[in-house]
């Protein structure tokens, strides 16, 4: 009765789940896109992967951000988590990798939940330069392939109820009601529910176990369980989408309008826009506004910069996506 279908974890969390994607072997949907994310690393990838290591023991940043959907809203979000609830997490998992025997975490991290909130900042930047590398361009297309997995699995358990749910996200977990079992590579533990729920979301980048977040400062808070969405390679070309160089895009919007959308879908400011395409900052903005009335950027101011994205439509408009159900009128 108290199980529920979530939105999508949001960019920044599926940015730090990439994080231990990218530092593992092994695992061929994700082959390909790992050698690439390798060649383009930022330089301060360290700084991502000593809080979240290839290992099954992370710093649990996703919990604070849950429905942030894009980075900026990811940012802000961690930027305004309750810092017990990051120093609960940090205590939990120092006690647990020394307890596991796994390395300690790097003594800068005792800093995160630090009131100046320089940690955290550094953490934010590498979220931001990590992100541009792993994702491409292409996170509004990921995040409508990740609303329509979450959109199927409302659907099997409208119609199938909970025995239909969890049949289909069969093998990371088993249901023998009234108990759910999650496959993991640690031992055994019981954890109850006691009437809090739970809620069931899609990700791209978990596993290859599915996993199970809480919050370790709201006690009565539903547990989340973060189940793959990717079986096949195929899916992992389905949730990526091509990329044309679509001439038709060219001519409909124009080849300098187009190449901005294509730049903003990378994730630029009005300022990065302007130098990338080789314009005034005035131009870029005009470019970008009316890129914006179009349905096919959003911008947000952030701090004292004017931040883009492209839309579920701008996305679609990119990939050559023109079948579906998109209309331009």
């Amino acid at each position: 009765m108290r199980v529920r279908i979530g939105t999508p974890l949001g960019a920044l969390a599926e940015t730090l789940l990439a994080t231990r994607v990218v530092q593992r072997t092994g695992g061929a949907v994700f082959d390909g896109w790992r050698r690439q994310v390798r060649e383009a690393m930022p330089d301060d990838f360290g700084v991502l992967a000593a809080i979240v290591p290839a290992d099954d023991d992370f710093v649990d940043l996703i919990t604070p951000t849950l429905g942030a959907r894009s980075i900026p809203e990811g940012i802000e979000a961690l930027h305004l988590a309750p810092r017990l609830e990051i120093r609960r997490e940090l205590d939990a998992v120092v006690g647990r990798r020394a307890a596991f025997g796994y390395p300690p975490l790097p003594a800068w991290t005792t800093y995160l939940p630090a009131r100046d909130g320089s940690a955290l900042r550094d953490v934010a930047a590498a979220v931001e330069a990590f992100h541009a590398a792993a994702f491409a361009g292409r996170w509004a297309h990921i995040q409508s392939y990740l609303d329509m997995a979450a959109d199927r699995m409302a659907r099997t358990m409208a119609t199938e109820g909970v025995d239909g749910l969890f049949a289909g996200l069969r093998p990371y977990v088993r249901w023998r009601a009234p108990i759910l079992e999650v496959r993991t590579r640690r031992e055994c533990h019981d954890a109850a529910l006691g009437g809090r729920g739970l809620i069931v979301v899609p990700s791209l980048f978990v596993g290859p176990e599915a996993l199970v977040l809480h919050s370790t400062v709201d006690k009565d808070a539903p547990r989340t369980l973060v189940v793959p969405v990717l079986r096949t390679i195929g899916d992992f070309a389905s949730a990526w989408g091509p990329r044309a160089t679509n001439e038709a895009l060219n001519a409909l919007l124009g080849r300098t309008r187009a190449a901005a959308l294509q730049e903003i879908a990378a994730g630029c400011t009005t300022t990065e826009l302007a130098r990338r395409l080789g314009v005034s900052p005035a131009t870029a903005s005009e470019h970008a506004s009316i890129l914006r009335e179009a349905g096919l950027i959003d911008s947000r101011r952030h701090r004292n910069a004017m931040k883009h994205e492209v839309t579920t439509l701008g996305a679609a408009l990119l990939d050559g996506d023109f079948g579906s159900g998109v209309r331009i009128a």
